[in-house]
């Protein structure tokens, strides 16, 4: 029946769209500054390519009325100077880079000799090729694996001057030489510069995306998926990546019960990179370490600082809750604090909100070091959090705000909570914050080239993402 058909069709319509509408939780956007510093690498590499290319030896026979049959023999032609000054990219959107350079030049020096039956010369020769102009698009996609891949297309060059000058003793010869080298040597340099463009994106470029990560370990349970969502996008004043960004478990990869919301951001164009941090990126991170068991901690004494006027005893946690000190005398006392859901991280007003609970068990530890239960609470926690970039690693600092408490079971009888908010603020804040920062800061690596390093870093939090603006220089 055709409703049937219809109803087929618009599911699989609705899932296609879908599948391909995966937003990212990783967006970078390189600015038409960032663009023209990658070409100029690229143009600096042809520049050198070209000083170092080896130019064929031109040779031949010709006859001529006066002397006949003459052997010609230009060679030793080397590269002496090249210099391609003016470059300009246009974005074309939805196709590629237009790069277009300009008012290029190349000088070249070699010898020449020249044999007839009863003569020979020889002397050198010198040719200034001026006014090159070189033109390639530039498009851009991903392979399989996420990666991001480029090639060039519809490559052209063209000479427009090229005046050559020849020293030696038989200079009514000159006119016949530079006829003879002039149109082999426009040619061969014309073909050679889009060889040589093409093989730097086959044999460099190419090779060098390949050094970006895809994924990142972060420990042996948990990565950082860095791969493109879709193919890069070329707007009129930027190209776009899209990258998953996303934490994931590499012992069982599963969906997280959550999805990316749309990212999208405006840039000033100061800088060369922009990057949106989803908090969808971050809030994947608190629900893969908290599901592979990495968001818990023992506490005990000789964890808290020398100097403490809190210790983790019965004899302290008895002056707040009488009966503990009754029922179990100078002893020993244990904590073990872990989440009972994802931490979740909220980017409001400027600030950098986290909101994490969890329970708290506590035990009395008797001389055998059995473990008694004591009671167990309920936390609620609301840190502070600032995000930073450093050694290009995303780092990390939390500050409690506050942290409610209740009282989830007691072995030792009823007591009010509000008792230990003192001490358990102390503990969050001097053992269990410390930890987490130290970690923190030693961050999370960006997807980055290999080579290139951020500088003159802006870090801004903007409602539901974190946006980074910086420059990159390669060394």
């Amino acid at each position: 029946m055709k409703w049937t058909r219809d109803l087929v069709f618009c599911t699989f319509f609705l899932h296609a769209v879908s599948v391909s509408a995966i937003n990212p939780g990783f967006k970078g956007k390189i600015t038409s500054r960032g663009i023209n510093y990658g070409c100029q690498i690229v143009k600096s590499v042809l520049q050198n390519r070209l000083l170092n290319m080896e130019i064929p030896n031109i040779s031949g026979i010709k006859y001529t009325n006066v002397l006949h049959q003459l052997q010609y023999n230009i060679n030793r032609i080397t590269i002496s100077n090249v210099n391609l000054p003016d470059m300009n990219i246009i974005l074309v959107p939805n196709l590629g880079l237009k790069v277009a350079m300009s008012n290029g030049y190349i000088e070249t020096n070699g010898n020449w000799q020249i044999k007839a039956n009863i003569f020979r010369t020889a002397g050198t020769v010198k040719a200034q090729i001026k006014s090159i102009a070189i033109s390639f698009y530039l498009k851009f996609g991903k392979d399989n694996t996420g990666k991001p891949i480029v090639s060039m297309t519809d490559c052209a060059s063209c000479i427009s001057k090229l005046q050559v000058y020849v020293s030696g003793r038989a200079s009514w010869l000159y006119n016949l030489i530079i006829r003879w080298y002039e149109p082999s040597l426009r040619r061969y340099l014309s073909d050679e510069i889009c060889l040589e463009l093409q093989k730097i994106f086959t044999e460099k470029i190419s090779p060098f995306l390949q050094t970006v990560p895809v994924t990142k370990k972060i420990d042996k349970c948990v990565g950082i998926d860095y791969s493109l969502t879709s193919l890069p996008e070329v707007a009129k004043d930027s190209l776009i990546l899209p990258l998953k960004g996303e934490f994931y478990n590499l012992l069982h990869r599963a969906d997280v019960p959550f999805s990316a919301p749309p990212l999208d951001f405006l840039v000033d164009y100061d800088r060369m990179l922009y990057i949106g941090f989803s908090e969808y990126f971050f809030n994947t991170a608190g629900y893969v370490f908290n599901s592979v068991g990495d968001l818990s901690i023992n506490i005990t004494d000789d964890m808290l600082p020398e100097n403490s006027h809190i210790h983790l005893d019965t004899l302290t946690i008895g002056t707040l809750i009488p009966q503990v000190k009754k029922m179990y005398p100078v002893m020993k006392m244990k904590l073990h604090l872990v989440s009972d859901s994802a931490p979740v991280v909220t980017f409001l007003n400027g600030k950098i909100i986290l909101t994490t609970s969890g329970d708290v068990f506590a035990f009395a530890i008797l001389p055998n070091s059995t473990l008694v239960a004591l009671f167990s609470i309920k936390l609620n926690a609301q840190i502070t959090t600032t995000i930073g970039i450093k050694d290009d690693k995303i780092t990390g600092q939390l500050t409690l705000d506050r942290i409610q408490l209740s009282l989830k079971k007691s072995n030792i009888g009823p007591f009010q909570v509000s008792c230990l908010q003192t001490a358990i603020d102390f503990l969050v804040s001097i053992v269990i914050l410390p930890r987490i920062n130290a970690a923190l800061d030693n961050g999370y690596p960006l997807p980055l080239i290999d080579h290139f390093t951020l500088s003159n870093l802006i870090v801004q939090p903007h409602k539901n993402f974190l946006l980074v603006a910086t420059d990159f220089t390669y060394t």
